[in-house]
């Protein structure tokens, strides 16, 4: 069964930049060492802030099909020290306390799973 793992969080729009290099650098550390999270999917999207123009909103979605072995290994992941150089890199730039007006902010991951009677990949409209 295929799982997604999404977390939400702001950073500063003048951070942006600053952000995709350091997650481009967590992303290929990940895949040079693709033991360390077990996921099959990782994609990032942002949008504007409609609360604050200095700010972004931005998402990432884990995709995996053993949500119990990419939760285990998410954990395992915190003591490989150059992987944890790169989350304070990451926890650095989040805006605490408010990835959106009103929802509590604690970097929380939240897994959604998927109907797979509702799947449907269009290639030739890439």
């Amino acid at each position: 069964m295929t799982e997604v793992e999404t977390m939400h969080y702001r950073i500063l729009k003048k951070n942006h930049q600053k952000m995709i290099q350091a997650l481009v650098k967590a992303l290929d550390y990940q895949k040079a060492h693709p033991s360390l999270i077990h996921y099959s999917l990782s994609r990032t999207w942002f949008r504007q802030a409609p609360d604050d123009p200095e700010q972004e909103i931005w998402m990432f979605m884990d995709e995996s099909n053993n949500h119990t072995e990419y939760a285990k290994t998410m954990k395992t992941a915190e003591g490989d020290q150059t992987a944890g150089d790169f989350r304070q890199q990451f926890i650095d730039m989040v805006i605490p306390d408010k990835p959106f007006s009103g929802e509590d902010a604690s970097l929380t991951h939240v897994v959604w799973e998927e109907i797979p009677e509702l799947h449907v990949e269009l290639h030739e409209n890439d």
